[in-house]
């Protein structure tokens, strides 16, 4: 019995390493899935079915770095682990950088790869709960009114309600009806649950790794 609903995806241009993973997988009860390019993997990737990605690093073509760097621009979060036969610790250090969950040598130790693996499915977890959170705030703010999206950008920025009053142009009273109508809407108990759902929703999607999971509150 599979151990996710989500999957390891190996890229490789070598059958033998994915034929090795595959069955390694299998044998593990993870879903697994693999492809020859980086080109071949960009056609058919789908975020939402990866749990951890697993890139070589010297392949015909686009590299595995080149390949994570474009994940990184399209704000597509998914653990990834370099795989080298290079030891080679400017690109550890590169790889690390743009945002690899781990780098590991070939011929890499089976255990110490199943244990990454484990820890990348964590990872993968608490990230798309936090995703999840983040749409649900999405649209809660959708249901706001521009004004009240004002009244919230400005209470979120730290201002007192005078200030808001004044900025705005209206009294204390209209204010409070503002306020109170924020506040229903986004189903908020203090003026920080805005501030970190107002965070989370600017971070956009796959930037919201920056906020801590847990921090909402539905």
């Amino acid at each position: 019995m599979a151990k996710s609903k989500l999957s390891v995806c190996l890229v490789d241009d070598d059958a033998a390493v994915r034929n090795s993973f595959k069955l390694l997988m299998n044998t593990a009860g993870y879903k697994f899935t693999s492809f020859g390019s980086a080109q071949e993997f960009l056609s058919g990737f789908d975020a939402k079915n990866v749990g951890c990605l697993i890139l070589d690093v010297r392949m015909p073509g686009m590299s595995g770095l080149e390949l994570q760097d474009i994940l990184r621009q399209r704000k597509m979060h998914v653990p990834v682990i370099i795989l080298t036969g290079h030891a080679d610790i400017p690109l550890a250090v590169q790889a690390v950088r743009q945002g690899a969950f781990d780098v590991l040598e070939k011929p890499f130790n089976q255990e110490v790869l199943m244990e990454r693996i484990q820890r990348a499915f964590e990872v993968s977890h608490d990230w798309n709960k936090v995703e999840n959170e983040r749409k649900d705030v999405a649209h809660r703010i959708s249901e706001l009114t521009p004004r009240e999206l004002e009244v919230l950008d400005l209470m979120v920025g730290g201002r007192t309600n005078k200030m808001i009053a004044e900025h705005l142009g209206i009294s204390r009273k209209t204010l409070d009806i503002h306020r109170s109508k924020v506040m229903g809407k986004m189903k908020a108990r203090t003026v920080a649950d805005l501030v970190r759902w107002r965070m989370l929703d600017q971070s956009g999607p796959g930037g919201s790794t920056a906020v801590k999971v847990g921090e909402y509150r539905p």
